[in-house]
């Protein structure tokens, strides 16, 4: 977040001055930038003449650093708070002090799933703030989870709430998988629950990232199943992840990885077409889960073949180039 302290607030009451001290404490913590238009003008207000020396210096340094461009609205602190009056500077210390909350189904998966392409993809600003903001107190970022999608469009309504109550925007970004079984599947109770997510997010302006994949094991990349094959312990099921191998790129973006391909839904996307009767000899092999049901399958396998991640193999995983989008979209509310 970017907040731009103008000369009215610089030179304003008690109370508008206090608050500035605690931007520019949170300032110090590195997770949201500051600017004053009037920098010329800095050393003559009513702040700079009563605050400390080390925030004199926090804010003043902040000063001298030229104000990054921000291209199409990308990256981070793209977001601004503009403060001038009592009521501007109540705002944005509740916002500085409030954290972008990441609302995703399992922080064991779309949680690890971020940390990675964060890791992998991100700016560095944007690398950078991610580490540091979950590190400080209060946190700038946290990763929470729903309890799966049908609960999500309950905490957006809370989320929304709790702003209200606080009188500041809401600090939100829904992230959820499709549950897509095949593409086009709609007959699924997910499906309806994701409807309603969309619905609930529509109506509140919280933005939203629904995976175009089925769910975040499906963005796991051939070199970290092929690191996993290779393991002398998985000896006896190195023809099971070779089945999985060998299927297409759109197989793979829909196959049911945390729990393997039962019966009858392998039958149900024959019909749907996603598989075909020739396909049911490997399919077989896959009807029990590859990996242990604890952890899930993305942290198990971050915990234990982090380096076969690489952004290459993601990218190829991706296929889409969703994500950049979904990077540039929860960098534009930081």
């Amino acid at each position: 977040m970017r907040f731009i302290l103008h000369a009215s607030a610089l030179d304003g009451s008690d109370e508008v001055l206090s608050l500035i001290d605690r931007l520019v404490d949170r300032l110090a913590d590195e997770v949201h930038h500051v600017e004053v238009p009037d920098s010329d003008l800095l050393k003559a207000s009513a702040w700079y003449r009563d605050a400390r020396p080390t925030r004199r210096k926090v804010l003043t340094a902040a000063v001298a650093t030229p104000p990054r461009k921000h291209v199409d609205g990308h990256g981070v602190h793209v977001r601004v708070v503009e403060v001038h009056s009592l009521a501007d500077a109540r705002i944005a210390d509740k916002v500085a002090h409030t954290p972008l909350t990441i609302l995703v189904e399992d922080r064991e998966a779309d949680g690890v799933l971020l940390d990675i392409l964060v890791e992998e993809f991100g700016s560095p600003e944007l690398r950078s703030l991610w580490k540091r903001a979950q590190e400080v107190t209060p946190k700038a970022i946290e990763i929470d989870t729903a309890g799966g999608v049908g609960a999500m469009p309950q905490r957006v309504v809370r989320a929304v709430e709790d702003a209200s109550k606080e009188g500041r925007p809401v600090r939100l970004f829904v992230l959820c998988d499709s549950d897509r079984r095949w593409p086009g599947d709609s007959g699924h109770q997910s499906h309806r629950d994701i409807e309603n997510v969309r619905l609930k997010c529509s109506d509140c302006s919280i933005p939203l990232h629904v995976l175009l994949k089925r769910n975040a094991e499906n963005y796991i990349p051939d070199s970290v199943i092929k690191a996993a094959r290779d393991d002398p312990r998985n000896q006896s099921d190195r023809h099971r992840f070779n089945a999985l191998l060998r299927r297409t790129q759109m197989q793979r973006d829909h196959f049911p990885l945390k729990d393997g391909l039962k019966d009858k839904e392998r039958e149900e996307a024959i019909v749907a077409g996603l598989y075909s009767p020739l396909d049911v000899p490997d399919l077989e092999l896959l009807e029990e889960r590859l990996f242990p049901k604890r952890p899930r399958p993305f942290l198990f396998l971050y915990n234990g073949r982090r380096a076969d991640f690489s952004s290459h193999e993601l990218r190829a995983r991706d296929g889409a180039d969703e994500i950049n989008a979904l990077l540039d979209a929860i960098a534009a509310e930081l």
